[in-house]
C-alpha cells in the first residue's frame, strides 16, 4: 500500500494535435478541467495507433498523468524530443485502465519516470478493446500531466470516508411540498480526509498543499492498489495543524469533491 499523492502542479498540454476528430467534440477539450462530459472524441476505434498528441513548446518534466473518462482499456504513453516516432525516447508499455466502481468511469493514473521532453502522444495498443457505454468511438474526457507531486510521508488516517454522489435540486411548491429535480446522471467522488499525528518536519507537505490555491483544481490518487481511483477535484478546506507536543503536530480533515 502506498502513500495519497497529491498535486495541483500542472503541465500546459500545449499544441494539442489529434488522429482524428469528431467536429462536435474537438480535441481542445481534454485541457477543460471544469466540464468532463465535453469530451474529446476520436471518429474511429483505430487499434496500434496513436490517439492525441501533445507538444509542450519546450523539453517539460512530467512525473505523472492523469487519464480521466477513457473508452479503452489500454493505453501506451509515449515522449519524444521531436516529432519523429520511430522509437520513442520514452515509452510507458502497454497499461491496463480499469472502470472507478464509484463513479461508473474508466480512468487511470500513471507514475512517470525519466520523462524531460517536448512531446507527449497518448498511443492506443493493438490489444485495446473499448468499454464502457459509449464504444462507437475511442473518447477521452480530459488529460492531465503532472510536473511534480506531493507523496504524503507519512499517510492519511484510517477510516477514511468516500463516496459518490449525484447532483440535484430541491423545488419549492406553493402548498408546502417540494419536487426533487435530478442534475444529470453522473456521479462525482467526494472524500474526507483526514491527516492526523506527525512529526512536524512532515506537515511541510501539508503546507505544500495548502498553498495551491482553493479555487484551482487538484488531482488526488488514492494509491492504495488500484490506479482507477485518482480524482480531479477541488478541496472545501484549508489545513490547519495543532501542535500537541514539542514537535508533533495532529492535522484536521479536509473535504475534496470531483469536478465532472
Amino acid at each position: 500500500m502506498g502513500k495519497c499523492i497529491i498535486s495541483g502542479d500542472f503541465v500546459d498540454l500545449g499544441t494539442i494535435t489529434s488522429r482524428s476528430e469528431d467536429a462536435n467534440y474537438p480535441d481542445g477539450n481534454v485541457e477543460d478541467l471544469w466540464h468532463l462530459k465535453r469530451q474529446y472524441r476520436a471518429n474511429d476505434t483505430t487499434t496500434n495507433d496513436w490517439l492525441l498528441k501533445f507538444d509542450f513548446g519546450a523539453a517539460k518534466s512530467v512525473v505523472g498523468l492523469f487519464l480521466n473518462d477513457v473508452n479503452f482499456n489500454e493505453v501506451t504513453i509515449q515522449g519524444n524530443a521531436a516529432d519523429a516516432w520511430g522509437a520513442p525516447a520514452y515509452s510507458s508499455g502497454a497499461t491496463a485502465i480499469s472502470l472507478d466502481e464509484r463513479v461508473s468511469r474508466y480512468k487511470i493514473y500513471l507514475p512517470i519516470t525519466g520523462f524531460n521532453l517536448q512531446w507527449m502522444r497518448i498511443f492506443i495498443p493493438a490489444t485495446a478493446a473499448s468499454v464502457g457505454s459509449y464504444k462507437d468511438k475511442w473518447m477521452v474526457g480530459t488529460v492531465v500531466p503532472l510536473d511534480s507531486v506531493t507523496t504524503l510521508t507519512r499517510n492519511i488516517n484510517f477510516p477514511y470516508q468516500r463516496g459518490a454522489e449525484k447532483s440535484y435540486e430541491d423545488i419549492a411548491l406553493p402548498h408546502g411540498g417540494f419536487e426533487r429535480v435530478g442534475l444529470g446522471n453522473d456521479l462525482k467522488w467526494v472524500g474526507e480526509m483526514t491527516f492526523g499525528r506527525r512529526d512536524e518536519p512532515d506537515e511541510a507537505e501539508l503546507w505544500t498543499v495548502n498553498r495551491y490555491n482553493i479555487e484551482n483544481p487538484l488531482i488526488i490518487y488514492e494509491n492504495l492498489g488500484d490506479n482507477s481511483k485518482a480524482y480531479l477535484c477541488l478541496r472545501d478546506d484549508d489545513y490547519r495543524g495543532e501542535l500537541v507536543a514539542s514537535g508533533v503536530v495532529v492535522g484536521n480533515t479536509i473535504k475534496f469533491k470531483e469536478l465532472i
